[in-house]
């Protein structure tokens, strides 16, 4: 089982991941945060395999703290899941070294299916920023 943290300032939505999570029987969530500075404190205290976050919550930055956890904790996997699909996000979120970035519409499905893949080893990037307002996925090795 895969130790999770995982990080949105809506308790809600924290719960309804957790529940996701839980259910599939290969993630076990050790801790929980409402924003980036304990987020990071988490990470560093419960060590966990997975953070999942949202992108945008109060105090530092969740990009930030992705660059400092990633230093720290190499083999750490970092998810973004949040409801903004600026291009520019996603390339601040690749340029800090997280793993997957994902809308929170996704079908829950797809989302433990894109969980698997990076804890896996490869990376996950969707947007919906292209012309046609379809949804475009970026998947590599």
């Amino acid at each position: 089982m895969y130790k999770v943290v995982i990080a949105d300032d809506r308790p809600s939505a924290r719960q309804g991941l957790h529940t996701l999570l839980e259910g599939s029987g290969e993630y076990c969530v050790v801790g929980q945060a409402s924003d980036g500075a304990e987020a990071m404190a988490r990470s560093e205290e419960l060590r966990p395999d997975l953070v999942i976050s949202d992108l945008k919550m109060p105090g530092l930055s969740i990009i930030e703290a992705a660059r400092q956890l990633k230093s720290r904790q190499p083999h750490l996997k970092l998810i973004i899941l949040t409801a903004f699909d600026d291009c520019e996000d996603i390339y601040r979120a690749v340029g800090a070294g997280v793993d997957g970035y994902l809308m929170k519409d996704t079908d829950p499905e797809q989302i433990l299916a894109a969980i698997g893949q990076v804890m896996r080893g490869s990376t996950f990037f969707q947007s919906e920023t292209n012309e046609g307002g379809g949804r475009d996925t970026i998947e590599a090795p």
